[in-house]
C-alpha cells in the first residue's frame, strides 16, 4: 500500500500521507470491530485483538506520524461499544501508546522484520509483551474508573487484555511487517508462487468449511479441517518463509473468529468462555508454530548456504571421506590441488586419486581412527597438474555425522610458497649473518630490558668480547656502570620510540677510536616498542678529516674576510651558504642571519631583477661577469660582479656558485670625468665635436620615437678671419670666447651648444612647438651679436650667419644628413648677404 501510494502521489507527499493515515485508520477500525464481536470479559476485552499488530506494523514502517489515525480509529470503536466519552478517549490513548513503546523497543533491540532468526521472534514477543502492559493497564484503569467493569473482574480483564493484545500483535503484526513488493513477488510469482497461492487458498477453504454458517461438516471431518491447516502452514513456512505462512494464519484466524462470533464452528457449541479460550488456543498455536518453523528453517537454510559457500569458495582443498575410505565429496580447490575431476573421483576409494596423491592421503588417514581425536596437521607432497610438486599442509578432522557414521574431513592448504619463502628466509638469514659478521661496524639487537639478543663478530674484533657470551647480558653487565651511565639517556630514549644518534670515544684493541652510534626502535605488530637495534661505525678518520676541513675553512674564511670585496657562496636553490666580512658590513647585518636566505630576500626585488639573468647563466655552468648600478642614500654606486660555478664530482652538475662583487664606483666616476673632459672645448667651455656628435645622435633618437620637432642651428662668425689676421690669434681666441658667452645667453637654458671647430658653432634645440620657435632662437642669436666686441681696447663689429635644419623624427634621416642640410642653409644665408638665417621650411 505504501509503495503504491508513493508511486501515484510522489509529487504531492502531503496527499500520500493522508491516504496512508486513512488506510491505517480503516484497517485498525475493521480489525477492532472483528475483535469486539467475540468479547471475553465484559464488552471491551477480547482474547484476540488484531488492531495491536496493525498499530505495531504502522509505527515500525512509518514512525509516530501515524498516531492520529490509530487514535481516531481506537476512539471510534470504543465510543461505539458504549460508555462515557472519557472512557473512549482514555482507552484510545493507551491503545496508541502501547504499540509505539513496543516499536521503540524493537528498534532499540535490533529487530529484523524478515524474521529469519529465532532471536527476532523472541525480540518481537518481548517488545510486544512489554508494550501491551501499557495498553492492558491503561484499559482496565479506565474501565474501573468509569464503573463499566466490576472490581472483582479487573484481574481477569487485565490478564485477558494483555494476552489478547499480544496474540493480536503476533497474528496481525508479523505479516504486515514482512509485507513488501519484493517479498510478495518471491512468495507468489511464477510456478512456485502459484503453488503457494493454492496452499493459502486451501487453508482458507479449511477455515471457511470449519467455521462457516453455510456448511455443516460432519464431526468426522471436523478434526481434519482443524488440523490440516497446521500442516499446510508448516509447508508454506518451509517453502517460502514467513510472509505466505503468516498470511495463511491471518486468513484462518479471521475466518475462525468470524465464525465463532456468529455461533458456528467447533468452538461455538461450548460455553462462551470455554469456546473463546479454545479459539484463542487454536489461533495462538497456529501463529506461534508458524513463526517458529520459519525462524528455524531460515536459520537452517542460512547455515547450509554458508557451509556450501565456504566449501565451494574456500582456497583450501576440502575432502570428505566416509568410514570405509570412500571419497564422498571434494571442493573445487581440492580438485585443483589433486589434478583430478569430480566425475572420476567421487564414490571411489581415496587411494584411487591420480598422481599417487591418494596413496599419500591414505597414509595420513591411517593415523588414528577415533572420532573426537584432536585434529592432526602434517606436511605432504602432492602432484597437481603443474610440473613442480606442491607442498601441502594437511589437517585431519574426524566427527560423527547425523547417521552415526565416522567421517573424516581432510583440509589441504597449499604452503609451497610459504615453505619456499621459509627456505629463502633461512638462506637470507645466513647471508645476513655472514654480512653482519664481516661488516666493519658494531651491530647488535636488544630487548626492552637492554639485553643483547644478537651481536656480530665486530664486537670480538674491536672489544675482545665474544658475541655468543653477550646474548641475554645487559649493557651494564657487558660494559660496566661508567659506560652504561653515559649512554643510558640514549637507550631510554630509543625505548620510547625515538631514534637516537651520538658519538663516543671508546677504548678498543686498536687504541682509542671514535664511534658514531645509531639506535633504532624495534616494533611489534601491535605498534609497541619491542626493543631496539644498534649500529656503531668507526668515524675516527671522518672526525680527523672534518677537523682538517674546519681548519681549512677557517683559513679560507680569514682570507676572505680580509679581501676588499664582497665574497659569497650561493647553492643551486639560490640560498646563501657563505658570506665574508665585507658582505656583513655592506648589508649591515650579521652573516648568521643571512645564511639560508635567498638572494631575492637579501638583495630586494630591484637588485635581484638585475642579477637574475646572470644567475641563470652561471647555474647553467657558465662563468659570467657584469656591471650594475644603484642609487642609495649614500649616493651613486657602481659594482662589478663575477659569478663562478661550482661543479659536482661528475663535472656536470652545478652545485652552486661563488659570487665576487667589487665596488668600482671610484673608477667609474673617474672614467666618466675623463670622458666628459674629452668632449669639452677648452677655449669656450662648450661641447667639442665629439660631444656634439654624441648629443645630436641621442636627440634625434628621442625625437624619432616621439615624432616631436627639433632644430639644428649651424652658425659661424662673419669676418672672423680678417679680425684674426689683423689683431692676432690671441684676440681671435678672445672673440670666440666672448661669442660663446653671448650665444649661451641668447638661447634657452635647455638648448645644447657646441663649438665644432674654428669659428663654427652649433645649437641643438629640442621639443619645439612649431617652426616659429626655431626662427625666434635664430633671430635672438643674430640680435645678441649686434653690439660691438672690445678687442685690444678697440671695438669690433661681428655678425653671424645661421643655417636652421628642422627635424620631426622622419625615418631615413641620420645625423650626417641633418648636419649637411644645416651647413648648406648656412652658406645660403652668407650668399644672401650675411647677418641673417635660413630655415629649411622657409
Amino acid at each position: 500500500m505504501n509503495a503504491r501510494a508513493n508511486l501515484v502521489t510522489k509529487d504531492v507527499p502531503g496527499l500520500a500521507w493522508v491516504q496512508r493515515l486513512i488506510g491505517v485508520g480503516l484497517a485498525y477500525y475493521g480489525a477492532a470491530r472483528l475483535g469486539l464481536l467475540i468479547p471475553y470479559v465484559g464488552s471491551h476485552v477480547s482474547l484476540v485483538w488484531l488492531p495491536t499488530g496493525i498499530a505495531v506494523a504502522a509505527y515500525f514502517r512509518w514512525g509516530p506520524r501515524v498516531a492520529p489515525a490509530i487514535l481516531a480509529a481506537a476512539f471510534s470503536v470504543n465510543q461505539e461499544v458504549g460508555g462515557p466519552l472519557r472512557l473512549a478517549i482514555g482507552i484510545a490513548v493507551g491503545n496508541a501508546l502501547g504499540p509505539w513503546i513496543a516499536t521503540r523497543l524493537l528498534v532499540r533491540w535490533g529487530f529484523d522484520a524478515s524474521l529469519t532468526r529465532r532471536r527476532d521472534l523472541g525480540i518481537y514477543m518481548a517488545a510486544v509483551a512489554l508494550g501491551m502492559l501499557v495498553t492492558a493497564s491503561n484499559g482496565t484503569f479506565w474501565l474501573e474508573q468509569t464503573g463499566v467493569l466490576p472490581a472483582q473482574m479487573l484481574e481477569a480483564a487485565w490478564a485477558t487484555w494483555w494476552i489478547g493484545d499480544a496474540v493480536g500483535a503476533l497474528l496481525g503484526g508479523i505479516p504486515l511487517l514482512a509485507l513488501s513488493f519484493e517479498n510478495l513477488r518471491e512468495a507468489f510469482a511464477h510456478r512456485r508462487g502459484a503453488v503457494n497461492v493454492g496452499i493459502v487458498l486451501l487453508v482458507l477453504a479449511c477455515g471457511v468449511l470449519g467455521f462457516s454458517p453455510w456448511t455443516s461438516p460432519q464431526p468426522a471431518l471436523l478434526f481434519p479441517l482443524l488440523s490440516l491447516p497446521l500442516f499446510l502452514i508448516a509447508v508454506l513456512a518451509l517453502r517460502s518463509g514467513v510472509l505466505p505462512a503468516s498470511i495463511a494464519v491471518l486468513l484462518l484466524s479471521m475466518s475462525a473468529a468470524w465464525g465463532t462470533a456468529n455461533g458456528v464452528g467447533p468452538f461455538a457449541h461450548q460455553t462462551p468462555h470455554a469456546g473463546l479460550l479454545a479459539l484463542w488456543s487454536y489461533l495462538t498455536a497456529q501463529a506461534s508454530t508458524t513463526v517458529l518453523i520459519c525462524g528455524l528453517a531460515a536459520e537452517l537454510l542460512a547455515s547450509r548456504r554458508q557451509q556450501a559457500a565456504v566449501f565451494t569458495e574456500a582456497e583450501d582443498g576440502i575432502l570428505v571421506v566416509g568410514p570405509n575410505g570412500i571419497l564422498e565429496d571434494l571442493n573445487p580447490a581440492a580438485l585443483k590441488f589433486l589434478g583430478a575431476s569430480a566425475s572420476t573421483c567421487l564414490q571411489q576409494p581415496l587411494q584411487a586419486l591420480p598422481n599417487t596423491n591418494g596413496l599419500a592421503l591414505q597414509a595420513l588417514l591411517a593415523q588414528g581412527r577415533r572420532p573426537g581425536d584432536r585434529s592432526t596437521t602434517s606436511d605432504v607432497a602432492l602432484q597437481g597438474n603443474a610440473a613442480e610438486p606442491l607442498q601441502v599442509e594437511a589437517q585431519l578432522i574426524r566427527y560423527m555425522d547425523a547417521r552415526g557414521r565416522q567421517m573424516t574431513q581432510i583440509l589441504l592448504r597449499d604452503v609451497t610458497a610459504r615453505r619456499n619463502a621459509e627456505a629463502r628466509l633461512a638462506t637470507s638469514e645466513e647471508r645476513l649473518r655472514a654480512i653482519a659478521d664481516h661488516a666493519p661496524a658494531l651491530m647488535a639487537e636488544f630487548d626492552t630490558d637492554m639485553r643483547f639478543q644478537f651481536a656480530n663478530e665486530a664486537y670480538h674484533q674491536w672489544l675482545n668480547v665474544k658475541p655468543e657470551e653477550m646474548v641475554q647480558q645487559s649493557v651494564r653487565e657487558v660494559f660496566g656502570d661508567r659506560i652504561f651511565n653515559e649512554v643510558r639517556p640514549y637507550l631510554e630514549g630509543v625505548l620510547t620510540g625515538q631514534p637516537q644518534n651520538y658519538d663516543r670515544l671508546a677504548s678498543t684493541m686498536q687504541g682509542d677510536r671514535w664511534f658514531n652510534v645509531s639506535l633504532v626502535p624495534k616494533y611489534q605488530a601491535s605498534g609497541d616498542v619491542a626493543g631496539f637495534y644498534s649500529v656503531g661505525s668507526d668515524v675516527t678518520s671522518h672526525r680527523q678529516a672534518m677537523q682538517a676541513l674546519r681548519q681549512s675553512e677557517q683559513r679560507l674564511r680569514t682570507i676572505a674576510d680580509h679581501l676588499p670585496m664582497r665574497v659569497s657562496y650561493v647553492d643551486k636553490e639560490g640560498r646563501y651558504r657563505f658570506v665574508n666580512l665585507a658582505y656583513e658590513r655592506s648589508f649591515g647585518r650579521p652573516r648568521d642571519s643571512i645564511y639560508g636566505l635567498t638572494v631575492r630576500e637579501v638583495l630586494g626585488e630591484g637588485a635581484f631583477g638585475q642579477a637574475q639573468p646572470w644567475m641563470q647563466r652561471v647555474l647553467g655552468g657558465e662563468t659570467v661577469s657584469y656591471d650594475s648600478e644603484m642609487t642609495t642614500r649614500e649616493g651613486y654606486r657602481h659594482f662589478k660582479a663575477t659569478y663562478v660555478p661550482q661543479f659536482g664530482d661528475d663535472g656536470a652538475e652545478v652545485l652552486g656558485y661563488i659570487a665576487i662583487v667589487v665596488d668600482t664606483t671610484a673608477q667609474k666616476q673617474e672614467l666618466q670625468r675623463l670622458i666628459e673632459l674629452a668632449q669639452v672645448d677648452t677655449l669656450t667651455g662648450l661641447l667639442n665635436r665629439a660631444g656634439f656628435d654624441q648629443r645630436l645622435a641621442e636627440a634625434m633618437e628621442r625625437h624619432r620615437s616621439t615624432r616631436s620637432l627639433m632644430a639644428l642651428l649651424f652658425l659661424d662668425l662673419d669676418g672672423f678671419k680678417q679680425v684674426n689676421d689683423r689683431l692676432g690669434h690671441l684676440a681671435g681666441d678672445t672673440l670666440l670666447s666672448g661669442f660663446a658667452g653671448r650665444l649661451m645667453r641668447a638661447v634657452r637654458n635647455r638648448d645644447m651648444l657646441a663649438r665644432t671647430g674654428g669659428d663654427e658653432f652649433v645649437v641643438i634645440a629640442e621639443n619645439l612647438s612649431d617652426n616659429s620657435d626655431a626662427s625666434t632662437i635664430a633671430a635672438n642669436i643674430i640680435a645678441a651679436m649686434k653690439e660691438p666686441f672690445i678687442l685690444e681696447q678697440c671695438p669690433v663689429n661681428i655678425t653671424t650667419s645661421i643655417g636652421v635644419a628642422l627635424y620631426r623624427g622622419e625615418a631615413g634621416i641620420g645625423p650626417r644628413d641633418l648636419v649637411k642640410l644645416a651647413d648648406e642653409l648656412l652658406y645660403k644665408a652668407k650668399a644672401e648677404g650675411r647677418d641673417r638665417f635660413m630655415c629649411s621650411n622657409t
